[in-house]
């Protein structure tokens, strides 16, 4: 799954690496959480846009912004057959960018070991999500993201059984297309034998408290014990 990333870019380097001007607002983040704007990157049909949407995908049939069925996540396998992400499926694809994202790998003692995941080339993981635009009962319009997820690859499924689709650069094209190529899915799903190379490590329990947001919380805990041994 992903519950928790970073998109630590400065604002005069985003359009340089993600091709598009970073929004209005937008500033350097290390502890994005569920239910706070989040960078999407979605195209118009004249070209690609950066805009903020709210992580936690609203369904279709609710007015109400809090509603208890929103979703940080979508599973790739069964998002294009189920109502609250189909429509979205055929229409409302986009990026989610980020320099790393965070998984925790479960202890039986309960203090579960958190991770920070990277691109080995420092380059921007562009997850795949589905957004969509809800009226609310004030009348209002709230457009709402989920980040779409699979199984957990071989590095990563020691850590947590399902990881982010992370998108190479010869799908990014085709995933925000106005038409779906067919295919796609299976590609995506079997892990597309260009995906970007991730690595894993441990990093300290600060994570764990959304509040906190600063570059040292993607430090490495030195006395881990090493990711070979772990991953």
């Amino acid at each position: 799954m992903c519950g928790r990333f970073a998109l630590s870019l400065v604002a005069s380097e985003f359009a340089d690496v993600l091709g598009v001007p970073p929004p209005e607002g937008y500033r350097p983040r290390w502890n994005v959480a569920p239910d706070s704007p989040i960078v999407i990157v979605r195209n118009t049909g004249e070209g690609d846009v950066a805009v903020f949407a709210r992580w936690g995908f609203l369904p279709p049939w609710t007015a109400e912004p809090n509603d208890p069925g929103r979703q940080i996540n979508a599973r790739l396998e069964t998002a294009a057959q189920k109502p609250m992400f189909r429509a979205a499926f055929v229409k409302g694809r986009c990026l989610v960018p980020a320099t790393g994202f965070y998984e925790w790998q479960k202890q039986s003692g309960g203090r579960n070991r958190p991770f920070f995941v990277r691109r080995v080339d420092r380059a921007p993981v562009l997850m795949a999500g589905l957004w969509r635009r809800n009226r609310l009962t004030d009348g209002s319009l709230l457009e709402t993201v989920a980040i779409l997820t699979r199984p957990a690859d071989p590095l990563l499924a020691p850590i947590h059984h399902r990881m982010p689709v992370v998108l190479p650069a010869r799908l990014v094209g085709l995933w925000l297309a106005t038409e779906f190529p067919v295919g796609l899915v299976d590609e995506l799903l079997r892990g597309a034998p260009d995906e970007p190379s991730l690595e894993a490590f441990e990093i300290g329990r600060g994570v764990n408290d959304p509040r906190s947001d600063h570059p040292g919380l993607v430090e490495p805990v030195l006395e881990a014990d090493p990711p070979a041994r772990l991953l």
